[in-house]
Formats: C-alpha cells, structure tokens, sequence
C-alpha cells in the first residue's frame, strides 16, 4: 500500500470522528474533536527517509581501487557487490524498491576517497557506502559519511579507530581490527601451532602507518609476542621488500606475519626466494585468493593465513550460493577471494537488515535492524554473525588456513 493511500485512509478516519461528535452535547463533541486531533496526529506522522531513500530506489555507493596494486581486491568486492544487488532486484527489490550503485576508483588513495565521498554525498546522493577497500582511504572519508548521516557498511578497513560506535554510529563490519587478527594470529602461533624444536623468531612486515603499527603490536601482545623480534615496516610507495627480508634474514626470522593485499604477498614471497629468506610467511584474509596461487605456483606452499572466512574449497551451502551467484554477474574462478566473500557477505546481513525495517528505511532504522540480528547465518562462510552494539563489528570469528598441494585449506577454527 503506497504512502498517499495511507495518509488519505487516515484523514478519513478522522473526518469520521468528526461526523460522529457532531449533533451530540457539548462535552461529547469536546472529547471527539480531541480525539480527533490525537489520531490526526498519531495517523498522519510521517516517515522520515534516509538520503537516496525514495519509494522506488536506494542508491549505494562504493569507492574500490580499481587501479594500482589492489586492483584486483576492488574488482572482486565489486562483483560481490553486483552479486548481491542483482538477487535482491531480480527478487522484487526490498518494499517495492531497488537498489543501485555507482563505484568510483580511488586507486587505494585516501585523497582520491574523500573525493569519491563528496561526490556519492553532493551528487549521487546515497544511502550508504558499502563495501570499500582499505583503512586509510575508509579513516580519510568517514567523517564525511558521519556528518552526512549516511552509512559507511562492511569495509575492509581494520583500523581500531574505526571500531566505536559512539563516534561512527552508522559504521558496521564483519572484518575485525588489524590489531584484533593480529593477536588472533600471536595466540594460535604461540599457543596452538607447532613449530618444532626450534626457538621461532616472529617477525612483523607492516606497513609504517597507524594500523600497521597496531598489528605489530597486535602479535607483540599475544602468545607468539615471548618470539617477537626482527620486525619491519614498509612504505605505501615501496615496489621491493628486499631491504627488509635481508634485514630479517640477518635476524634469524622464522615466521613473517604481514598485513597486505594477495600480489603483495606473491612478491614478498618471490623476493624471499630471491634473497635466500627460508621462513614461513602469514597473511591475512587478503591473501587466500587463487590469484595468489596463480602468481607464484609452488612457491606458495606452506602459506598460511589467519582469516575471518573459511576456505574457498569448503563445504558449505553459503560458497554454492555465492559461487553460483558470482558466476551470473560474469566473476570468473579468480574474482572468487576473501574480498569478494567479505563484499558477499556484508551483502548478506545488509539484505537481512533491510527487510526487517521495511518501508520506512533511514540509517538510524537500518542500524537498530542490525543491532537486531542474532547468530545470522551466512551459510557457513563465516561464524554466525552478531553485531556488537558498541563497536559495529558482527564477526568475532578467527580461521588459520594453510595452501596444501596448492589450495587454500581450513587447518584450525577457532
């Protein structure tokens, strides 16, 4: 029933108070034109809709880098994304509406994001940006999404800042903070995996920024932190990482934690070979992709990674569903990753929250919605989510994964 309808029934039923007080006493016709009112009132409020709400459309925007060394994680997430618009509109949209989205390419520049941002803000006009690449670029727009009042959903930023509600009410992930996987990692190395009789040197390959910095600190504070020893950061601009695995090298490093994207680690891992850098080399969800495989062959056996998804090659209802959908907006086996599971799944709990408010869609009903959400299955593909009313974070989970014959594969959930 459209809202012009609604409003007419209601000024009905009030003209029809007003006929029934009328011919009566005085007192009577008193208490039914105050009756009145009050249903005039309670009938005819109207609901508020949110930025790039209207009864047709919600508009969404999502700044990737397209270009530049992660433009394969844009491109992924992006297909992700489409995946998830194209089931929900092929569906019937969500209370007679449909979504769209417009990407711009940041090239993972926080400059070129904040651009991105004024433009979804002052000319496409969105509900939401959802599903963007990077903490830099996500820490550089969000407070332009804040003052805008429009949601900033299911990034893959891992910046602790990011993670308060208090200061971000409408920012929601399923990818906890660097430091949060970073200590994830630290506990299961020094508690869980076993490394030999050897005396491990872990080792931090992170890049000189705040969130780097948090995952160092983030393995420092764990189990493997009693090893730690020999850590490095890199510069954004870096095209080598041989200074620093020569550096670690001298430092007797066995186990290199990184924090970067899946081409990043085929060269670190191409470059160890180079320099003579025998260690074992983790990564993080970023990196569990075939492109990675794809990139260094067998030189990618024995890679690990802890990670906040299962395996490509698991069992589970949610990756049939998502392989089959990615497939019919055009993802080939490569645009299968953890950035486009991350993007899929974000777009899983996102259709969840829409459909429970239904008509009267802003940010702040959007966000009680997800707030609501309990133990929310994405088939398996990650731990049943649960959003945390104090941070946005709905995903507490931590996956170690390892290639084993060249394939992605869950040894450990935790």
């Amino acid at each position: 029933m459209s809202k012009k309808l609604l409003r007419l029934l209601a000024l009905l039923a009030v003209f029809s108070l007003f006929a029934i007080g009328c011919g009566g006493d005085d007192d009577t016709s008193s208490t039914s034109e105050e009756t009145a009112e009050e249903a005039t009132e309670e009938t005819v409020e109207e609901c508020v809709l949110g930025p790039g709400v209207s009864d047709t459309e919600i508009k969404i925007g999502s700044s990737q880098p397209l270009t530049g060394n992660l433009a394969a994680l844009g491109v992924q997430a992006e297909f992700a994304l489409n995946a998830t618009i194209k089931r929900i509109n092929d569906g019937g949209g969500i209370a007679g509406r449909t979504i769209s989205l417009t990407v711009q390419d940041d090239e993972f520049n926080p400059e070129k994001t904040v651009t991105n941002a004024q433009y979804f803000i002052d000319q496409v006009g969105v509900f939401a940006v959802w599903g963007s690449i990077g903490s830099a670029p996500t820490v550089a727009a969000i407070p332009l999404h804040d003052e805008a009042g429009i949601m900033t959903l299911f990034t893959w930023s891992q910046d602790t800042s990011l993670f308060d509600r208090e200061a971000h009410p409408y920012f929601f992930s399923l990818n906890p903070s660097g430091y949060k996987q970073a200590v994830a990692f630290s506990n299961y190395f020094g508690n869980k995996f076993d490394y030999g009789s050897e005396t491990p040197v872990v080792a931090g390959l992170v890049l000189s920024s705040p969130d780097g910095e948090e995952a160092a600190q983030g393995v420092r504070d764990g189990a493997a932190g009693a090893f730690e020893g020999g850590t490095q950061t890199w510069e954004r601009d870096a095209t080598t990482y041989q200074p620093q695995l020569l550096a670690m090298k001298d430092a007797g490093v066995t186990d290199i934690y990184t924090v970067v994207g899946d081409t990043q680690f085929a060269q670190i891992i191409q470059e160890m070979d180079q320099v003579g850098l025998e260690a074992r080399v983790w990564g993080t969800n970023a990196v569990v992709t075939s492109n990675l495989i794809d990139l260094v062959g067998p030189l990618a056996e024995g890679a690990l990674a802890v990670t906040v998804m299962t395996g490509l090659n698991a069992d589970v209802p949610g990756l049939v569903q998502f392989r089959e959908e990615m497939a019919a907006v055009g993802a080939s086996e490569a645009d299968l990753s953890s950035a486009s599971m991350l993007a899929y799944s974000g777009g899983l709990a996102l259709e969840a929250g829409l459909r429970a408010v239904g008509e009267c869609l802003n940010a702040d009903a959007l966000a009680d919605a997800l707030l609501a959400l309990e133990d929310f299955s994405t088939g398996g593909i990650m731990a049943p989510i649960n959003f945390d009313p104090s941070t946005g974070l709905g995903n507490q989970g931590a996956i170690i994964q390892e290639v084993v014959d060249g394939v992605w594969t869950t040894v450990d959930e935790g």
